[in-house]
Parts: C-alpha cells; structure tokens; sequence
C-alpha cells in the first residue's frame, strides 16, 4: 500500500515537471523582451531543464535500485520547488539558466522513481499500461500549460512560476514529508518486487527501446510544441495554444493505447510504423499556409497520436533489463528521449534566427528525416520479433 501511494505522489510530481518545463514556451517571449535576450539565448534556457535533466537519470535510477524511494523522492521535490522559486525571481540570465538547470536536476527523480514504484506495487502485464498512462501525463502537463495563458494570462510570468513553486510544495513536498514522518521508511526487503522476469539481458532489445525513445523524445521537445514552426510560419497566439492542446491530447491518448496494446511485443513494431507513417505525414502538413488553421490542428492531432507510440521502449527496456534494475533502464529510455529532445531544441533555436524563407525548409527537411527514422526502425523490431516472442 505505501509503495501506491508513493507512485500516486510520483505521478503527481511528473505532471507537475511537464507542466513546469512546457509552461516556458508560453512565457519566453515575454521573458526574452523583458531580459532582451537573443533567440539562442532563450534555446540555451529551453534545454537547461532537459539536458540536466536527462544525464542525471542514469546515476539517480542507479541508486534508486539501491536506496529508499521515498526519501529521494523528497529530496528531489523539496529541491524542485526551491530552484523554482529562485527562478520565478531570476534577474541576470546567469541567474536563471542555472535555477532553471537546478530545476531539471532535481525533477531527475520523479520518472524513474514512478517506473520502479510501479513495477513494485502492479503486476507484471499491467507494467506498459502503467508506463503508458504514466508518460502520458505529458501530453495533460502540456494541456495545463497551455490552458494557463488562456486563464491568467501569460504577462506576469514570475507569478505563474511562483504557483508553481508553491503547487508542488502542497501537492507533492507536504504529502510525502507527512508519510516520512507517520511511518519510518520501509526496509527493502519489505518493498522489493514480488517477482521478476525470467530470461538473461537482451542488449538489441534495450537499444531499440532507447532509440525508440530518442525519436519521440526528439520530435516533441525539438519542435518545442509548435514553437518553431508556428514561429516560421507566422501563426498567431490562438492557433499556435489550439494546435498545442490537441497535440498534447493526441500524445496523452495515443500513449495510454500503446501501452495497453504494448504488452504483447508482436504489436510494437506494427503500431511504432503507423505511428511513425502518421507523424511524418502531419508533420509536412505544418508546412502548408495556415489558412483557416483548420489543417494544422488536424496535423497536430495526428503529430501527437504518432509520437504517443514511443511510449512502448518502457516495456521493452524493462523486459531486456536483468532484475532488480527497473529504475536504471527506465532512467536510461528516458534519458536518451530528453537528450535527443535537448539537442533537437537547441538546433531549433539556431533556426528560429534565420528568416521563415530560410529557417522553414530547413526545418521540415530536417524534421522531416527525423520523423521518417521511424520507420526503419520498426522494421528492425519487426525482425527481432521472432526471438522476442521465444522470450515471452
């Protein structure tokens, strides 16, 4: 029972990582103008969550294997909302590149913490359900913050971190400073899995699951969620936050699917192909003229239903992994995604200077490959599939 509490809180600190990270598209402007930054100044803020973020994962899911989930759960949360607030109070751009690195550093808990919780107190076919609805948090994070602009506006950014400071207080440092305190950590051996998978390592089928990730990974946070090519091609505010919302739904439903459907290996490869067939196609539908707009958020929809399938190198990882390193390989898979989405971010940056004649092909073209890498490497998983079915 306290290792489900515990995942509930984790996922609850997950939410509130996505909406923390993804809130900063809809504030940047008004940031930039305010610190008069230069667009790769505000791509080097952008990624200073992710890249930290994302290295940290692998020693943090190291000792997470090792050590008492809770406390660290505490840790990371009571220094998320510290370096949140420093944030929200950031004048030289010094300042908030690194409140905003120790923003990513600390959140570096909460995903694989929440693999492990869930790996421990679920059992073993509803892992790539759970991972699924887990990672779609981040299509609902994204829909909150967009859905925020449109409530208190996006003016007053130091005041949105400011709540967000406080929110994850209440919500997540208080709960489990309250379970620490009414009942003493549990040792291992009363929290330890109830079974673990048969089977030795399967070093090709944990690659796959990273290089999987790291496409996702890649697509969502380097198109920053429409703000690169919204930006190229000149969308104004209520088309870019309606194209957001749906493309955070589309992951959020696409990824609850696919991990439903995920449990049987025979259908990763099938559904990673139409997803990635899909997401290539939305994808080049973001180049025509926005019109109506009517197209695009058809486009975000499907860009967000197509990326939702990589959610599947959850399952895949932790079937290849050897026991007791769920944390570890689920911070690896995760990694490799925001690594992937950091650098795709800062090239999306370098983008964003150039003019929309200049930046937009470049942009699809790139892009454009990227999606479509996809595609092989489904048929490479789809190759594997006999000797994973002799596994499972």
């Amino acid at each position: 029972m306290r290792d489900r509490i515990l995942w509930i809180l984790s996922l609850v600190f997950i939410a509130w990582m996505v909406w923390a990270e993804t809130s900063f598209q809809f504030f940047e402007h008004d940031l930039a103008q305010g610190s008069a930054l230069q667009p790769g100044a505000m791509a080097l803020l952008g990624c200073a969550f992710l890249l930290p973020y994302g290295l940290v994962q692998i020693p943090v899911g190291w000792l997470l294997d090792r050590r008492q989930v809770d406390r660290l759960l505490l840790l990371g949360g009571v220094a998320a909302a510290s370096f949140t607030l420093v944030f929200s109070r950031g004048e030289s751009f010094q300042a908030l590149l690194l409140s905003r690195a120790g923003m990513g550093l600390a959140c570096a808990v909460a995903f694989p913490a929440s693999g492990l919780l869930a790996r421990r107190s679920l059992p073993q076919e509803r892992f790539a359900l759970a991972m699924g609805f887990t990672d779609s948090l981040l299509g609902l994070g994204a829909t909150f913050a967009a859905l925020m602009p449109l409530l208190i506006g996006s003016q007053n950014w130091r005041l949105l971190v400011q709540v967000q400071s406080l929110s994850l207080a209440v919500l997540v440092v208080l709960p489990l400073a309250l379970l620490a305190w009414s009942r003493p950590s549990l040792k291992r051996s009363s929290s330890a899995p109830t079974s673990e998978p048969e089977g030795s390592p399967n070093p090709r089928q944990l690659l796959q699951g990273a290089l999987m990730y790291a496409w996702g990974g890649g697509l969502l946070f380097g198109l920053g969620q429409y703000a690169l090519i919204s930006r190229l091609r000149g969308w104004n505010t209520d088309l870019q936050v309606q194209a957001t919302l749906l493309l955070s739904l589309g992951i959020s439903v696409s990824m609850v699917l696919s991990g439903a459907l995920a449990k049987r290996p025979q259908r990763r490869s099938g559904l990673l192909l139409v997803g990635s067939l899909l997401a290539t196609i939305s994808l080049f539908a973001l180049g025509s003229p926005a019109g109506g707009g009517e197209l695009q958020r058809l486009a975000g929809a499907g860009l967000g239903l197509g990326i939702g399938t990589s959610v599947m190198a959850f399952p895949m990882a932790e079937e290849a992994a050897a026991p007791g390193k769920t944390a570890f390989v689920v911070a690896l898979v995760n990694t490799c995604g925001t690594v992937s989405g950091g650098l795709m971010m800062l090239i999306s940056g370098l983008l964003l200077q150039l003019s929309s004649a200049e930046g937009l092909p470049l942009a699809m073209g790139l892009y454009g490959v990227f999606t479509a890498a996809g595609i092989p490497l489904a048929l490479w998983i789809k190759r594997s599939e006999p000797q994973l079915s002799g596994r499972h």
